[in-house]
């Protein structure tokens, strides 16, 4: 079996895809490039190491010039010192002074406040239908969401949960009841948020106009906490990256009152570390919490209650999103797309007949010994790795290390595409 490609460069903000389909990180900061042959987690583990060690080298090495100088000092007062003085400038001179590696430690701040507290039950919704044209989205829906709730809106794509979220702050027509609870204020981030924002304006414009005169003073101070510093008030809209306009969009989200609060796909086009801040602002928020996302690294620890969308239904699973996917058998969001896809565009075999449960058996069988194959290669390549740090120059110097290095990372490469197939025609057997 051949491979399809060399190599597969991908940008990504997903943490955990990026752990599962890489073997090495490029890191760009302070337009300098930081490579190493580690998935991203273990490289940021390795990063830290590397920053640990540079920081304490640099402060001894500090301690040793601030010694020198000293020296020179004390020896340039008194004749008979000044060619020592003078040799241990030149050796000051020499030293090749330690530099840290470029950290980017900016990071945007957080919170959603409640505005008031909302009466015990939010959203009680009965038989809510929604059609596009001629495609059925939604059919004979009931559900509800109760105060302090946090729930995750799951499901293959076109299955309605954008849909539902736009029912919800009544912004399309359906059939049925939605009504809101008591003392309810909605907060609503949408899949596509940054298109509301008019390009024309600037960013000060932007959040002056959608700021009250409660609030308005504090516009500048928000955007500031959302990293739009200076000059960068004055930007555009229309110049701004995809990340910079989600979090525009976010602090523009700031300047009203909720305690409700449904976000469908908040990361899009946001960076590792921004993801991070606005999962532990939506872990410390009080108030009821609807998420719509596939990013399973985000969603964890941020729901108490799953809703599976599938088939114009909804079907509840109490617990997060580790303990639904633990019930779907199922590794991650992206499976769970793959999987009704599946489903939907093949007919099930028939478990029954004898030339299916062969067909699965021997199914079963190549994938446990392509797994082996994988584990036995990963820790060869361990193995490898750990011997590259420890002792790098010795281990390059072995008679066509990297040969034998690369050769063994192809042949994983192709096994892990081997997996694939055949972990895609079992799936037909789970239907």
């Amino acid at each position: 079996m051949s491979s399809l490609f060399d190599a597969v460069v991908l940008v990504s903000h997903d943490k955990m895809f990026l752990d599962q389909v890489t073997n090495r990180t490029i890191e760009i900061v302070g337009g300098r490039i930081y490579d190493y042959n580690k998935a991203y987690s273990k490289y940021m583990i390795l990063r830290e190491e590397i920053l640990t060690q540079q920081r304490a080298a640099q402060k001894n090495q500090e301690k040793q010039i601030q010694q020198t100088e000293k020296l020179i000092e004390r020896f340039k007062a008194k004749a008979s010192k000044a060619t020592m003085a003078q040799s241990l400038i030149k050796k000051l001179d020499k030293i090749d002074r330690i530099e840290l590696d470029v950290e980017d430690n900016r990071a945007m701040k957080l919170s959603f406040p409640v505005s008031k507290q909302p009466g015990k039950m939010i959203i009680e919704a009965k038989r809510i239908k929604k059609a596009y044209e001629d495609k059925m989205v939604l059919q004979g829906v009931d559900f509800e969401i109760a105060r302090g709730t946090k729930t995750a809106f799951v499901g293959q794509n076109g299955q309605g949960k954008s849909t539902l979220a736009k029912i919800i702050v009544d912004d399309i027509t359906y059939e049925g009841d939605c009504a809101l609870g008591h003392n309810v204020m909605l907060g609503y981030f949408a899949q596509n948020q940054a298109e509301y924002l008019d390009g024309n304006l600037t960013l000060l414009e932007t959040m002056q106009d959608a700021a009250t005169d409660a609030n308005r003073s504090r516009v500048r101070d928000l955007l500031g906490s959302f990293l739009f510093r200076g000059d960068d008030v004055e930007k555009r809209v229309k110049v701004l990256s995809g990340g910079e306009r989600n979090r525009l969009a976010l602090a523009k989200l700031m300047l009203q009152p909720f305690n409700v609060l449904i976000m469908d796909e908040p990361t899009n086009h946001l960076d590792i570390d921004s993801k991070n801040v606005l999962k532990e602002a939506l872990r410390k928020f009080e108030g009821t919490l609807i998420l719509i996302s596939h990013d399973r690294d985000f969603l964890q620890g941020l729901s108490d209650r799953v809703l599976e969308f599938k088939d114009h239904k909804l079907k509840e699973y109490l617990g997060d999103i580790n303990l639904y996917l633990e019930q779907k058998n199922l590794d991650s969001l992206v499976a769970l797309e793959l999987k009704e896809k599946v489903k939907s565009q093949k007919p099930a075999p028939s478990k029954n007949d004898y030339e299916s449960q062969k067909k699965l058996k021997s199914l079963q069988n190549r994938q446990s010994k392509i797994e082996r194959e994988i584990a036995e290669l990963e820790k060869e390549l361990k193995i490898s790795d750990a011997a590259l740090e420890s002792n790098y120059e010795q281990t390059i110097a072995q008679a066509n290390f990297f040969e034998h290095y690369n050769g063994k990372k192809d042949q994983l490469g192709l096994l892990m595409k081997k997996w694939e197939v055949v972990a895609e025609e079992l799936m037909e057997f789970e239907i």
